[in-house]
């Protein structure tokens, strides 16, 4: 058992709540509508005691009563069985990504600056009804060209929704929003930053290793398409 990725798993429920939520023998069905796939799903993440063909049968019952197509959030928790049936009923993997995590103390240290080039200072405030979401961003001309939002949650916090505008990629911008996010909940007392990044993304993958990050686990959909 990862117990990490049954943490991170939690806590992503806790920070994005679906509209509805049920709870059948240890699996969660998520529906949103409107959503895609990785909005409603069904997470399996805890023990089973009941059949996985009774639960999929169930699981495939309660979405198409929601107009959803069926869809599992798989993690290296989930047993090979399962992923096997989901397989074989036509469910095919989508979406595969990897949760990174950066611990305190892992961060590292700002690069002597040459003076030509020197790394832009995003603007960082807090938001949220109990403090606990901060955003940082840059703008140009009164224009937010980049920017990202840190969720804190419990003594961890997450970075969502990092960002660069087209023409301004490749220059630093998403190294400078997250450095700025990571120093501000390291600062406030967090023991360790994560986030998701698409297992496909090479060049997010190394930008975030370049901060400190390291690989806690991996998560893939099983989405049927018919």
């Amino acid at each position: 058992m990862n117990f990490a990725a049954l943490r991170y798993e939690e806590l992503s429920l806790n920070a994005f709540p679906s509209i509805h939520t049920e709870v059948c023998d240890g699996w969660i069905l998520r529906f949103r509508e409107g959503g895609d796939w990785r909005d409603s799903c069904v997470l399996p993440l805890y023990l089973s005691t009941r059949s996985y063909e009774d639960k999929i049968d169930f699981c495939e019952k309660k979405f198409a009563a929601h107009s959803l197509p069926c869809a599992f959030k798989m993690t290296s928790n989930v047993p090979a069985a399962l992923d096997q049936q989901l397989e074989q009923r036509g469910y095919v993997i989508m979406g595969k990504t990897k949760v990174l995590e950066c611990r305190a103390g892992s961060l590292p240290a700002l690069p002597r600056q040459d003076g030509k080039n020197p790394m832009p200072e995003p603007d960082c405030c807090r938001r949220g009804n109990k403090g606990n979401k901060i955003e940082a961003f840059l703008r140009k001309n009164g224009t937010v060209i980049a920017g990202g939002t840190g969720i804190f949650e419990e003594d961890t916090m997450g970075l969502y929704d990092i960002h660069v505008s087209p023409g301004y990629r490749r220059q630093g911008l998403g190294t400078a929003i997250c450095r700025t996010l990571m120093e501000a909940g390291f600062q406030a007392g967090v023991k360790s930053v994560h986030l998701q990044v698409l297992a496909s993304s090479a060049e997010a993958l190394s930008l975030y290793r370049s901060l400190g990050f390291q690989e806690i686990y991996l998560y893939w959909y099983r989405v049927r398409m018919h």
